[in-house]
């Protein structure tokens, strides 16, 4: 926890709340007066139930009984992460003619607000993310402010949600007490935490496995090129060991055993190798091959990667990746899994582990990649708001000075 927790300031407070299948994270952060946040603390706990609204409440309310006294504030304005296979992104192509002959301000936000007006049926927006402009014959822009042409393009990813599954998320939220500052997605929040500006820059997909669901974006630069969700992901490795063991075990069970003994180095094992496995009833433990242990993991841990390789070269997006991939979430805790994946992707793989930030430095581990994502995330936009807020300031201040002078003027002449 933070030494400095007296000092603190309630507009200066920022969380992040990730309701995950399996558990809840919900972070405390704090700007600092160079607009950079550092962690306070991390309220978590399992989420038994993760399809009943009632139980989802019942947690959050009791992760936020378990933060709040370590602030001294209450909880109300949370960054809250989303994703799943009800979230789905689009490419939308925006153009405009340009009236002045020249890129102005407006006509970037004009264009950009044509290419993302979609029919209602595309579902609840998320995020727009502008890629590259095209003035003219000319493409390739980042940044067309200023330049001369006479008509503008630019393609969007438009990031959206069925608006169902926004409405229940908001109301599970709601009803624990707290407000939603602002939806945003999981691989984008997990990517402030874990991704290099190199890795941006060269182009990268970051992959977030969680229990319930392996989510992919594809980054290139600042924009987002790609997004996508498959309901295949931790749940679905514990379901199999769960059924494919030589003797019938519970989920719990199951989980338990891919934590202690689960791994996708099957070279590293010694032969013959066993662990016991509680049978059913008082009969005693059953010793289990480490080996089959491994092949049941390896086997679905390939299967979610050549699905996500799948749907990237389906869409023209595994030419982007000369930064690779990044792998991050609670399943980046199976030894090995990087290694399987640079089999099936080709390209160089690394675990994302959140990258220190000022404060708690105990949150390196990648399932908290999200949460303290949303902090950072969270702090961007406070960044943005001053300087909007210093912008108006300014303006007014111009204005006001521009009308003493005259006053000025009138009064003298």
């Amino acid at each position: 926890m933070d030494d400095n927790n007296n000092e603190l300031r309630k507009e200066d407070l920022v969380f992040g709340l990730d309701i995950g299948t399996s558990k809840i994270n919900l972070f405390a952060g704090a700007m600092n007066p160079d607009n950079t946040v550092r962690i306070l603390c991390c309220g978590a706990l399992p989420l038994k139930r993760p399809d009943e609204m009632d139980d989802v409440v019942e947690t959050l309310q009791n992760v936020i009984r378990q933060l709040e006294p370590f602030i001294d504030f209450d909880v109300r304005d949370v960054y809250v992460g989303i994703a799943g296979s009800h979230v789905s992104s689009v490419n939308y192509k925006g153009l405009i003619t340009l009236p002045t002959g020249e890129v102005r301000e407006v006509d970037i936000e004009r264009v950009k607000n044509l290419a993302s007006t979609i029919p209602e049926s595309a579902g609840q927006i998320l995020h727009v993310f502008p890629g590259e402009y095209t003035l003219d014959d000319q493409a390739g822009i980042r940044n067309p402010k200023g330049l001369n042409g006479r008509r503008l393009s630019v393609d969007v990813q438009v990031v959206t949600s069925r608006p169902n599954a926004i409405q229940n998320l908001d109301k599970s939220v709601t009803r624990a007490g707290l407000h939603v500052e602002e939806l945003v997605l999981e691989p984008l929040a997990a990517a402030s935490a874990v991704l290099t500006d190199d890795e941006r820059e060269l182009g990268v997909a970051l992959i977030d496995i969680g229990a319930g669901s392996a989510d992919i974006a594809v980054f290139v630069g600042e924009s987002v090129r790609y997004t996508a969700s498959l309901d295949v992901a931790g749940n679905a490795i514990t379901s199999d060991i769960s059924t494919c063991l030589s003797v019938p075990i519970s989920l719990s069970k199951a989980e338990d055993i891919k934590k202690r003994y689960g791994t996708c180095r099957l070279n590293n094992l010694i032969e013959d190798e066993t662990f016991p496995v509680p049978s059913v009833g008082d009969r005693g433990d059953v010793p289990c091959s480490r080996k089959l242990l491994t092949q049941v993991i390896t086997a679905r841990c390939a299967e979610i990667f050549k699905l996500l390789q799948k749907d990237l070269v389906k869409h023209n997006m595994d030419v982007l990746l000369n930064g690779g991939i990044v792998l991050t979430g609670g399943c980046c805790a199976l030894d090995g899994i990087d290694t399987v994946a640079e089999k099936v992707f080709g390209k160089s793989v690394r675990i994302g582990h959140p990258r220190e930030v000022g404060g708690v430095q105990s949150y390196s581990n990648p399932s908290y990649a999200t949460g303290i994502g949303l902090l950072l995330y969270a702090a961007k936009q406070r960044r943005k708001e001053k300087r909007r807020e210093t912008g108006k300031q300014i303006s007014v201040s111009m204005k006001k000075s521009l009308q003493w002078f005259k006053d000025v003027l009138k009064n003298y002449f």
